[in-house]
């Protein structure tokens, strides 16, 4: 007997639905557990998955409307069984249209043998949120199956090519990673980490803590879950940047940003593409040329906690700052190859020969809106002499007892001087 696939039920209130593509071609072979369609609902593919193992045949066709538990497709033991119930079988119409014939997928659209990619779930979803198209990659799971390693192997040989050896694609989506760490009424802050981090950097400026206005992090290109590639310069850089911006946030906005982060919220600020009316800048980088290449460096080639716990203390004034969790959070994102390779590309591009190459100084020159810096005196990645000679109209603290990550190491304080440039800036 063949084992039939039903449509499923994918939200509390869907009576019906439409298959979004078929992942496997009708007669071809399918193990169970292996994704055989797409759903589209209202906020994400959701992925189906074959029951059993079999002869896969389509009853549905891509885009037909289907009730919720109506037969899609049945699995057949064996070729024999699909030929002798194929004359059965090919008039059987979706539920939603009993009296419409099968629409088969002709032959010109999918050729007899072709197979797509059928990713497994995790490696769609990674896929997804680092902008890689699956075409034409070779899995190396049962079956010809893409898996995570796939994907983050083709990452990895991305981020390591230089810009010009990667063809441009309008398959690649560039789509920053965005996390709303709080939501509320009011104009939003963004931030911006600096390099080598990602996002949950700021966690810890808001825990426990409670303010006035939404808050919005983004991940930057090659670092956390952000596509990994890695922008061409400056500018191109501040266009993702833009481009994510544009997709969560309408109206003006302030900038909070930390070491190159923070020199990245002024360069947009000078491009003007963006409703900004107010800037936070933590240790910013961008001030000078000056930056600890050893840090650069070794924060990336460390993989272990034992290694990366003497880098990681140089960020702070106070060692103790820096606890076991967080040692461990790197080190395991320091396993993630493509990740690291990633890091490594973008440090060669902005930090060529232990130099910052992006110079910002000229760029707070010419604000015409609400800035400050906070910077620590005893940052030893970024040396604090770069602060003399600010612009008049660019306010400075200069923290004591404090490294490269004034934010953390002061918390209190630092949300306190965001807070009065969020309150000027309305």
């Amino acid at each position: 007997m063949p084992v039939p696939v039903l449509y499923p039920k994918v939200s509390l209130e869907m009576q019906a639905g439409r298959i979004a593509r078929w992942l496997v071609g009708n007669g071809e072979t399918v193990t169970a557990g292996q994704v055989i369609f797409e759903i589209d609902n209202d906020k994400a593919a959701v992925e189906v998955e074959a029951p059993a193992a079999g002869i896969l045949r389509h009853l549905a066709s891509e885009g037909a409307e289907i009730e919720v538990g109506s037969e899609v497709a049945r699995i057949f033991a064996t070729e024999e069984s699909v030929v002798e119930a194929s004359a059965a079988v090919l008039p059987v119409a979706p539920a939603a249209a009993p009296s419409s014939p099968v629409a088969q997928p002709p032959a010109a659209h999918r050729p007899a043998g072709a197979r797509l990619p059928n990713p497994t779930p995790l490696a769609r979803r990674i896929a997804r949120e680092k902008g890689v198209d699956l075409a034409g990659l070779a899995g190396t799971g049962p079956g010809g199956r893409v898996q995570k390693s796939d994907v983050m192997s083709r990452l990895a040989a991305l981020a390591a090519a230089p810009s010009s050896a990667i063809p441009p694609s309008p398959r690649v989506v560039s789509t920053l990673n965005a996390v709303w760490l709080r939501k509320g009424e009011g104009m939003p802050v963004v931030l911006l980490h600096g390099y080598s981090a990602d996002l949950n950097n700021w966690r810890g400026l808001f825990a426990g803590a409670r303010v006035d206005f939404p808050v919005l992090a983004l991940d930057l290109p090659a670092h956390g879950a952000s596509p990994r590639a890695v922008p061409a310069d400056a500018d191109a850089l501040c266009t993702l940047v833009e481009t994510a911006l544009a997709g969560q946030i309408s109206g003006p906005v302030v900038l909070a940003g930390h070491s190159f982060g923070a020199a990245v919220a002024v360069r947009l600020a000078m491009r003007g593409n963006i409703d900004l009316r107010g800037l936070c800048l933590f240790a910013p980088a961008g001030l000078g040329p000056e930056i600890d290449e050893a840090f650069v460096r070794g924060i990336l080639r460390a993989r272990s906690a034992a290694s990366l716990r003497p880098w990681l203390e140089r960020l702070v004034h106070d060692p103790a700052i820096i606890s076991e969790a967080f040692v461990r959070i790197v080190a395991g994102q320091r396993q993630d190859e493509s990740l690291t390779s990633a890091m490594t590309a973008f440090a060669d591009r902005f930090f060529p020969d232990g130099t910052q190459a992006l110079s910002v100084r000229a760029d707070l020159a010419r604000l015409r809106i609400p800035a400050r810096v906070v910077f620590g005196r005893q940052d030893s990645i970024l040396p604090f002499r770069t602060t003399r000679d600010l612009p008049a109209t660019v306010g400075l603290h200069a923290v004591d007892a404090c490294g490269h990550m004034p934010h953390l190491e002061h918390p209190g304080l630092s949300l306190r001087i965001l807070s009065e440039v969020w309150r000027s800036a309305g």
